[in-house]
């Protein structure tokens, strides 16, 4: 296999993963957000509970694995394997792999390509550590309150006490567990952006809050985003509003 097609491999299954945790992530977080807003659906989705709890599990139980699966260097492909592609051939990125790119599909040579690649980013080794620092953060985050969970009680039930389980899910906030997959949907986005684009890999913030998301509609189409508005709409018909 080539660099180039390992890297692009990398990143195709890097960017099925991220949208996957986001999605089973907030899918879980806007039900239990819209429930805490509205008694009257709080009323209606207790007509079903046991339907509800196994939702909550499963999304729960989904997104805990999937970032176990991004995260955990056992696995073929996942963040660190992501990096060291990137890495190992930076003349993927290079002026020349850039233009033959950006010229695919057209029978002359355009005449804005010497000012587009006189402006694009060609990546080095200060934006490879500087990325590496950023994972190095959201990983510790994930050995401390995420791999615990997935390992001790999803995928071995080495915890059953319910103070041992709660002590489990209580080593990371909600809001981390945010942070660390919006991170990683913006991680998916700089790396795409360099390759096609030649755009410097910044990670953009990206909005986490699924109090924000659900009661602020727009056009905005992150996997997040999109979860979060098609609950709200779902929510809204078991209501009774639409």
């Amino acid at each position: 296999m080539t660099r180039n097609r390992q890297f692009l491999i990398q990143l195709e299954s890097f960017s099925h993963e991220t949208a996957i945790a986001a999605q089973y992530l907030y899918a879980e977080m806007a039900v239990q957000h819209a429930a805490s807003k509205s008694e009257k659906l709080l009323s209606r989705l207790n007509d079903t509970p046991r339907f509800w709890q196994v939702h909550m599990a499963a999304t729960q139980t989904a997104a805990y694995v999937t970032l176990g699966r991004i995260f955990d260097t056992n696995s073929k492909y996942n963040i660190d394997a992501l990096l060291n592609s990137f890495e190992q051939d930076l003349q993927l990125f290079s002026s020349e792999a850039l233009e033959k790119r950006k010229s695919e599909g057209s029978l002359a040579r355009p005449d804005w390509l010497d000012e587009y690649l006189d402006r694009a980013h060609y990546p080095n080794s200060g934006d490879i550590a500087r990325l590496r620092a950023h994972v190095l953060r959201h990983r510790e985050f994930y050995d401390r309150a995420v791999k615990p969970v997935r390992h001790k009680y999803l995928a071995h039930r080495e915890r059953h006490e319910q103070a041992e389980v709660q002590e489990l899910y209580g080593r990371g906030k909600v809001k981390k567990m945010w942070k660390t997959v919006t991170f990683l949907l913006a991680l998916h986005e700089a790396l795409s952006q360099q390759y096609i684009n030649g755009r410097k890999p910044v990670l953009k913030p990206l909005r986490y809050s699924v109090k924000t998301m659900y009661e602020k509609t727009d056009d905005r189409t992150g996997p997040h985003e999109t979860i979060v508005k098609e609950t709200r709409r779902l929510m809204e018909r078991l209501r009774g509003d639409a």
